[in-house]
């Protein structure tokens, strides 16, 4: 296990687009790692060639082909950028996908024809996507001029008011076959329109239990970072300032690249919705969630972030007549994740267990939704024997301890690996 483990190790830091020497050490110490614990695969029996024979040596090429990634990055950069993907692919863009669209006959003039047109949507695509780029630089150029300096471009961006946020938000990437909305961007903007022409609260932001939240807020004001646990300071019978809530199934969170957070990347859908026709027990997603002040995602990792599971997305809804204590924007209730601070030592990722009180009880508490930084993949340990109960639609209400699978995006692999 220890040598797999290291050899995906050894592939993912690779294939990083930024390389210093410290990433050079940790390539070379996974490479090290695997040739140092390849001994036991051979062993087992588990490397096999023609007719299931097994193998007693690791004569392989692109093994050996491994130790020329570090010399190779220091005389001439990131391995990434001598990708064969492109060439590899050009065949099925240039050639197959053309001929499909033709009527077999006549292939060349049809193919070139194909290519023309398709040249000219992606000129089409190019010219868009620029003029969404100006408009959002000028945007940006007039929210950061100062009081005292007159830009020639400011008198253009007022037009820019009257255009939807998601147009100036929405931009083509290479990489993506659809545009991504910059939700981000999309937020600066919001802020930016006159009072009462945006709906409150927000629905879009940026980053930057009920009666105890409430109680917090009272005490440290609303941009305080409301930490997970922790005694309650409210009974069960404390009245609420409200008596309405209203209820969200899912919400679409949005990060930024670990070695560019000036990009950002395309918003995933995390799901809270209760119990319905396979999902006999709701459909709850993780994520990790910031939980100390003074930390920030994805720079400083899992410190001052804990993992938690998303169980309801409400908004208060205040009493008739009443006047507003706390701050209207959407919340939700999560149940946090207990790790250890080390990892497991051969597969080098965190055991989780679900956090609970001494009555058994989980622990859950209310925080805004400003505080969730990233959505994150979780797997059932399964120990000895796996419960025959398990299923894809059950296994995190009837599993008791999960692994933190640091290797399901490659974005969120290089965080958990600091």
């Amino acid at each position: 296990m220890t040598a797999v483990r290291a050899l995906m190790d050894f592939r993912y830091f690779v294939q990083s687009p930024r390389i210093d020497d410290h990433d050079i050490e940790r390539i070379s110490a996974a490479l090290a790692e695997f040739h140092a614990n390849k001994h036991a695969i051979t062993a087992a029996g588990f490397c096999r060639g023609q007719r299931n024979k097994p193998i007693d040596n690791w004569y392989i090429l692109k093994i050996e082909l491994m130790h020329n990634i570090v010399p190779s990055i220091r005389n001439t950069g990131v391995t990434m950028q001598w990708s064969v993907d492109a060439t590899e692919h050009a065949h099925i863009t240039e050639i197959k996908d053309p001929a499909r669209s033709s009527n077999n006959n006549n292939y060349d003039s049809q193919i070139c024809r194909h290519l023309d047109r398709m040249d000219k949507c992606r000129r089409f695509d190019l010219a868009t996507s620029l003029l969404d780029l100006r408009l959002r630089t000028n945007l940006d150029q007039h929210v950061n001029v100062n009081d005292d300096i007159v830009d020639s471009d400011v008198d253009d961006d007022n037009d820019n008011d009257d255009l939807p946020a998601d147009l100036l938000a929405t931009v083509k990437c290479p990489g993506y076959a659809r545009p991504i909305t910059d939700y981000f961007a999309m937020a600066k903007v919001l802020q930016r329109r006159e009072v009462g022409t945006v709906p409150l609260p927000l629905r879009t932001f940026v980053v930057g239990s009920i009666a105890d939240f409430l109680c917090r807020e009272d005490t440290h004001g609303y941009d305080h970072v409301h930490p997970l646990g922790g005694a309650r300071r409210s009974g069960f019978n404390t009245s609420l300032p409200f008596d309405k809530l209203q209820i969200w199934f899912k919400l679409r969170l949005q990060d930024t690249e670990f070695h560019n957070t000036t990009n950002a990347r395309p918003a995933q859908t995390l799901n809270c919705a209760p119990p319905f026709d396979i999902w006999t027990f709701g459909r709850y997603d993780t994520v990790i969630l910031n939980n100390e002040d003074g930390y920030s995602w994805p720079a400083d990792g899992l410190r001052g972030h804990i993992i938690a599971q998303i169980r309801l997305i409400l908004r208060p809804i205040r009493k008739t007549g009443t006047q507003e204590v706390w701050k209207d924007r959407f919340l939700t209730y999560v149940q946090r994740f207990t790790s250890n601070s080390k990892c497991e030592p051969a597969m080098q990722l965190h055991l989780l267990k679900r956090a609970k009180w001494s009555n058994g009880i989980r622990i859950g508490d209310v925080i805004p939704v400003t505080q969730l930084r990233a959505p994150v993949n979780v797997v059932p340990r399964f120990g000895a024997s796996a419960d025959p109960r398990l299923t894809q639609y059950n296994s995190m209400e009837h599993a008791s301890e999960f692994w933190l699978n640091k290797y399901w995006d490659k974005n969120l692999f290089f965080p958990l690996s600091m």
